[in-house]
């Protein structure tokens, strides 16, 4: 579990009934109360004490995920969630990955890179996007946003550019080395446009404006 991966305390109170009376109940009202995006099932008590356990869930011998449950911590009645963190979901396992919102690449040589430096995802169906994929690359205001749109179902008020489905590769295009199963990403100096290999051939994403999104 890498050092920047924050451990976060939770001080949210409960009433009586919504702790548990074991520590095993303590972490399934971890996962009702605060509905986190790691893996319910697979862990194991590494440390003990009176009135605390620390849980572990480990990927080849390694946590990934940490959450410690208390009892009768002011105003949270019986076993619960005191604290916990979790590594970037990159190095949790495809077999929950998978199944989660976002698509996790990976690098030239196959290794998962972290959804902070690149991720995509399907459109949200709140919206009507769901045959829309997005591709984000970085996090905070250095971060962009890229859009496939062949359908036609994003407002164009939204992207820098239309998407085009069928484009020359620039000249000055890089191999970025990210991976997406039969997708390889390509950039230029110009941020406006992502560049997709398939093979089919190049698809151009354009870079969504700033403060668009799906309300």
């Amino acid at each position: 579990m890498r050092r920047a991966d924050l451990l976060r305390r939770r001080q949210r109170p409960w009433s009586t009934g919504d702790g548990g009376r074991t520590p095993e109940e303590g972490l399934k009202a971890y996962f009702e109360i605060e509905q986190p995006d790691v893996p319910r099932y697979g862990y194991r008590v590494e440390r003990k004490e009176e009135d605390r356990v620390l849980y572990s869930f480990d990927v080849a011998d390694r946590t990934k995920v940490a959450v410690v449950v208390a009892k009768d911590q002011k105003n949270r009645p019986g076993w619960g969630p005191e604290t916990s963190a979790s590594c970037d979901p990159s190095e949790l396992p495809a077999s929950f990955t998978d199944r989660q919102w976002y698509e996790i690449w990976t690098d030239r040589h196959g290794k998962r890179v972290r959804i902070t430096e690149v991720n995509s995802s399907v459109g949200p169906a709140h919206c009507d996007w769901q045959k829309a994929h997005f591709l984000s690359l970085g996090e905070g205001k250095k971060g962009r946003l890229y859009a496939r749109d062949p359908d036609g179902v994003l407002p164009d008020s939204m992207l820098t550019s239309p998407y085009d489905s069928d484009v020359r590769m620039p000249a000055d295009a890089h191999d970025t080395g990210y991976r997406f199963r039969d997708r390889q990403l390509w950039l230029t100096g110009d941020p406006g446009r992502a560049y997709v290999r398939t093979p089919d051939g190049v698809e151009a994403w354009p870079l969504v404006k700033a403060g668009m999104g799906c309300a």
